[in-house]
C-alpha cells in the first residue's frame, strides 16, 4: 500500500471506531470482534437480528464466525452492540481507500461506451459485408461494459455496507476437582466422591 493508501486507512480506522464516517467517503470499512461465548447459536441469532434491525443482513455464518453487513453509516451501532453484550477479547478495524480502483473502473466504462457509440455509427453505415464484423465487435463490447458495471455495482457495495464480523471463542468449563466435598455432609460420610472415581476408572 502507498504512503498516501496507509496514511488514509490509519485515518479512516480511526473514523469506524470512532463513529464518525460519512457514508459519501470512498472507502470500504470493516471490523472483526472476537469475543467469548457458551452458546454460539444464541449468540449468532441475537447479532443477526440486531444487523436486520440495522438494515443489513448475514453474509456468512459458520461453527467459528459470523459475517454481518450493515449500512457504512450504522456500523458502529452494531459494533456497540456487540461491545455491549459480549466483552470482544480482541478487536481489529480496517478501512480500503477505494477511491482510485472507483475512478479507473469508471474511466474505462466511460471509454467502452464511447467505442460502443462509434460501432453504432459503423453499422449504419455499413455494406452488408461489414455488417457481420461490427456486429460480432460490438456484442464483444456489450459484454465487457457489462462486466464492468457488475464491478462497479460491487465496489460500491463495500463502500455502502461495512463488514463486520464476529468471532466466537467458547468459554471453557472447568470440570469440578475430583477431591471437592458435597455441600451435604451425610453424602460426604458415604465416600460418593470416591464412589463416582472408581466408576470413572
Amino acid at each position: 500500500m502507498s504512503a498516501r493508501g496507509c496514511a488514509a486507512a490509519l485515518m479512516l480506522c480511526g473514523a469506524l471506531a470512532s463513529g464518525s464516517l460519512h457514508a459519501d467517503q470512498q472507502v470500504a470499512v470493516g471490523a472483526s470482534l472476537t469475543i467469548q461465548v457458551s452458546d454460539r447459536d444464541r449468540t449468532a441469532a441475537a447479532a443477526i437480528a440486531k444487523a436486520e434491525a440495522l438494515r443489513g443482513y448475514f453474509s456468512a455464518f459458520d461453527d467459528d464466525s459470523v459475517t454481518l453487513k450493515v449500512p457504512a453509516e450504522r456500523s458502529r451501532e452494531l459494533i456497540d452492540f456487540v461491545k455491549a453484550n459480549w466483552k470482544p477479547v480482541e478487536e481489529t478495524y480496517r478501512a480500503d481507500d477505494v477511491a482510485g480502483s472507483l475512478d479507473e473502473l469508471r474511466a474505462e466504462l466511460k471509454a467502452k461506451l464511447e467505442l460502443y457509440a462509434q460501432y453504432e455509427k459503423l453499422l449504419a453505415a455499413a455494406d452488408a459485408g461489414g455488417i457481420l464484423e461490427v456486429e460480432a465487435a460490438a456484442t464483444r463490447l456489450i459484454r465487457e461494459i457489462e462486466m464492468l458495471k457488475g464491478r462497479l455495482r460491487a465496489l460500491q457495495h463495500r463502500i455502502d455496507f461495512a463488514t463486520v464480523q464476529v468471532n466466537f471463542r467458547l468459554l471453557e468449563r472447568q470440570r469440578p476437582k475430583d477431591d471437592a466435598a458435597s455441600p451435604f455432609p451425610w453424602l460426604n460420610s458415604l465416600g460418593l466422591n470416591s464412589l463416582l472415581q472408581g466408576f470413572e476408572r
